[in-house]
């Protein structure tokens, strides 16, 4: 009797064995430990529209602007799922370089990233965003500059151009990983502005331009010259949204020489607002006010506004 249930006991492990062998999908041993492996990440494919921008290098087609990954932009990655407390209420954020490899409109982003399976990663353009880890909630931010842009579409593309991502790693190795993302997310406004002279409607070439908001609120005269990102681990690509920051004086823009029109990046709105522009040249100063609805991700083509020369 006592030999049965001995044999049936062991029959009854090698069975409970046999059924955790067959999970293939669970990581074991080594791929269960977080660890710097070489990440993949594949992006999919998703709704097109031609006033959203989400790509690195960005081309000016008129009334629209088209855009694309060339292979080497830089991204950044942040490790939603990972933090380690290194002192009281300081954190160690999980947080690197990534890069794009392909030249195309939807290119795999690939770098040595610290993570697991299932893990959740925020994936950033420009690279040049620093995370930080906030307690409460299990939230974590970035923040990003407006101040220093010089007109140009290539600068704004290169520094000003926020794009937000979460990919979720799905498969594992020692060495490798592999996770899959949505479309990425433009968070800002892409605005393209020329001016006209008011009495002559001659061009009014642009060497700085001032923006700030002209409505009666609290911002009035001044302009965010920065602002931040707050994510959490469940924040879907679409649910990220650029937050203001530092509205503490006018927008100033300054370019090289005496451009026909310029391009800058905005905060968006959730309404109509008025704004209050001064450009500058070797002619003299022009002043002027318009309103527009900014919103994330688009463009604006703002050409042949009217200005009063002072």
């Amino acid at each position: 009797m006592k030999k049965e249930f001995f044999i049936s006991f062991l029959c009854g492990l090698m069975a409970v064995a046999g059924a955790s062998c067959n999970h293939s999908n669970e990581p074991s041993g080594e791929t269960k430990v977080v660890k710097k492996r070489l990440l993949t990440i594949n992006t999919q494919q998703g709704a097109e529209s031609p006033r959203r921008i989400i790509n690195a290098t960005i081309n000016d087609e008129g009334t629209t602007l088209s855009s694309l990954w060339t292979a080497g932009d830089g991204l950044s990655y942040c490790n939603l799922s990972r933090q380690e407390q290194v002192g009281v209420a300081q954190y160690e954020v999980y947080q690197g370089p990534l890069t794009a490899i392909e030249t195309k409109h939807i290119s795999m982003v690939q770098g040595d990233v610290e993570c697991t399976v299932d893990d959740y990663l925020a994936v950033v353009y420009p690279a040049n965003n620093t995370f930080e880890f906030i307690s409460t909630g299990t939230k974590y931010r970035y923040h990003f500059s407006l101040a220093g842009q010089d007109g140009t579409l290539s600068g704004l593309a290169a520094n000003y151009h926020q794009v937000y991502g979460r990919a979720h790693v799905t498969a594992v190795t020692n060495k490798t990983a592999d996770a899959t993302m949505a479309k990425m997310q433009s968070l800002l406004t892409v605005c393209k502005f020329s001016f006209k002279d008011k009495a002559t409607n001659a061009d009014i070439p642009v060497e700085t331009l001032t923006i700030q908001y002209a409505d009666a609120t609290s911002e009035n005269g001044k302009y965010p010259q920065k602002g931040q990102v707050t994510v959490l681990v469940t924040t879907e690509n679409h649910e990220a949204k650029a937050e203001k920051y530092d509205v503490t004086a006018p927008l100033v823009v300054t370019c090289t020489s005496e451009q026909p029109a310029v391009y800058v990046a905005l905060m968006p709105e959730i309404a109509s607002r008025t704004y209050h522009f001064t450009v500058t040249n070797s002619e003299g100063t022009y002043t002027g006010t318009a309103s527009a609805w900014l919103k994330e991700g688009e463009y604006v083509p703002a050409t042949g506004l009217k200005l009063q020369k002072q």
